[in-house]
């Protein structure tokens, strides 16, 4: 007997069923395994992760503590100039202070020795006016032998003296006071053509060559028939050759060479034209 078409359809069926179960158990098994190495893949992915920035971690940590400790130092080498440089300042405050205390000092002695100065120039006058006579001539009985030169007590001689002692001793304007009190007030006196020479050295030494100049040049011009005059000719030409300007230099000696030719001042005015010509 012939099995029935159900029969033979489930015989058809079985074959392919199991084969079918088969084959998903076979692909449960694959999914399966790749699932466990993927979740293996990330434990050990996890892990070195976490091990990298741990690292990471570590080096930053390192990387601070080095700019921590050069923070440290800078701020020490810092304070340390700051500390350094006020100590500095305190001592160059006391410097100065202690230079501004000498400064004052020194002015003050000046400012004495000026008063001084003026104050004796004053006296000096007060004496001559009050006495004129007296200085202007001599005593009776005595005669022209008997005492100094004519003039030699009298105030342009004292002026003179003074303004010579101030002159040494660097006070070149009470000097030039002095000076010019003589050229003022006594123009005919035998001390006023050498009084005005002075009066340049005063400028002189001041360091004011132009005022020297011209104060030379002021005696030719107040007394040109004293021996003093080719005296200033003379003097303001060395005074221009230091200056370097040789050009007025020899303009000045050529004026004493032709003005006072028999004069030792020419003699001496020659020399120096020659030994600007060999320049």
């Amino acid at each position: 007997m012939e099995p029935s078409g159900a029969a033979r359809a489930a015989r058809v069926m079985a074959p392919r069923t199991g084969a079918w179960g088969v084959l998903r158990a076979r692909r449960g098994v694959r999914i399966v395994a790749v699932a466990l190495l993927a979740m293996a893949g990330a434990a050990c992915a996890t892990k070195r992760d976490v091990r990298d920035l741990r690292e990471q971690i570590a080096a930053m940590q390192a990387r601070q503590d080095s700019l921590l400790r050069v923070l440290v130092q800078q701020n020490r080498a810092l304070m340390d100039s700051v500390r350094q440089t006020h100590e500095m300042v305190l001592r160059v405050r006391g410097e100065l202070g202690n230079q501004l205390v000498q400064v004052e000092q020194q002015l003050i002695q000046i400012q004495e020795l000026t008063g001084q100065s003026q104050q004796q120039l004053a006296i000096l006058r007060q004496q001559v006016s009050s006495r004129g006579e007296y200085f202007a001539a001599p005593p009776e009985g005595a005669g022209r032998d008997a005492g100094a030169p004519s003039g030699s007590g009298t105030e342009p001689e004292q002026l003179y003296r003074v303004g010579l002692e101030q002159l040494q001793r660097g006070n070149a304007r009470v000097a030039r006071q002095a000076f010019e009190t003589i050229v003022k007030d006594h123009p005919t006196h035998e001390r006023a053509p050498e009084a005005q020479l002075q009066v340049a050295e005063t400028y002189y030494q001041e360091r004011n060559y132009d005022g020297a100049l011209q104060a030379l040049d002021r005696v030719v011009e107040l007394f040109p028939n004293s021996p003093a005059a080719r005296r200033a000719v003379y003097r303001a030409g060395v005074i221009a050759e230091e200056q370097g300007n040789l050009q007025r230099a020899r303009s000045y000696f050529q004026r004493v060479v032709s003005g006072w030719p028999g004069s030792e001042e020419a003699e001496l005015a020659r020399d120096k034209l020659r030994r600007m010509s060999n320049r």
